[in-house]
């Protein structure tokens, strides 16, 4: 693996699991939900891009480092929070929640969108753009899906600011410079496009249109069950 891809790598892996790490907090597991909870953010996204190319067994389980550094980045994590348990940074810690959240999720997707791209095109899928495309974007949000299912929360994806739109940004992005510069300078661009993406969406609240039924249409419907 390319140094810079691999550096990405450890930076995602390590967001990624203070990001499961600090919803299994919130959602007052014990520390074997912190631990599990933690170590599948950080390499759910790798596992599920490694199954749809056929990379058997999953990268995660062949190469176990990215599964340490979950680990050995978690453990870190709750030292330092019971380290500040009584002090007023524990309860900033607190405060900031949600806000700690948003800002390892998106390191952690904007790393592994590149990264999950590289991927695809190493194993020989380079000219099928959808594809490296499409695998890019699960591996940047398959581990915060998994995180928000195991947390039973729906899914940040499909409701919260631009998430997964992000990560296209991204993955389009990276391919399309990846010709013409370094792939550490595209690794970098693309990257930080799908952070800088995702910091202005969430900073102003911005989000792609929603849908509703018109209440004339859910009442008709409603008529007609209560009918039945």
């Amino acid at each position: 693996m390319e140094l810079d891809i691999f550096i990405f790598e450890v930076i995602g892996t390590i967001a990624f699991a203070i990001s499961g790490a600090t919803a299994a907090i919130e959602s007052d597991m014990d520390l074997m939900g912190i631990v599990t909870l933690g170590a599948t953010t950080a390499v759910g996204g790798g596992v599920i891009r490694d199954i749809i190319l056929n990379v058997a067994p999953p990268n995660a389980f062949r190469e176990p480092i990215f599964v340490s550094i979950a680990l050995i980045s978690i453990a870190i994590f709750l030292i330092i929070i019971k380290l500040w348990e009584r002090s007023k940074l524990a309860r900033m810690f607190t405060q900031y929640l949600p806000t700690m959240i948003n800002v390892s999720d998106a390191i952690g997707l904007g790393t592994f969108t590149v990264t999950g791209v590289n991927v695809a095109i190493s194993k020989g899928h380079g000219d099928n753009l959808l594809l490296a495309v499409f695998v890019g974007m699960l591996t940047g949000v398959g581990g915060g899906v998994m995180r928000d299912i195991f947390t039973q929360k729906k899914p940040y994806i499909f409701m919260r600011h631009i998430y997964a739109f992000a990560s296209l940004i991204g993955a389009v992005l990276y391919l399309v410079l990846r010709p013409f510069v370094s792939s550490g300078v595209a690794t970098i661009i693309g990257a930080g496009s799908v952070m800088l993406t995702r910091y202005i969406a969430a900073k102003y609240k911005l989000g792609l249109p929603r849908f509703h039924f018109p209440t004339q249409m859910l009442g008709d419907e409603n008529e007609d069950q209560e009918a039945d």
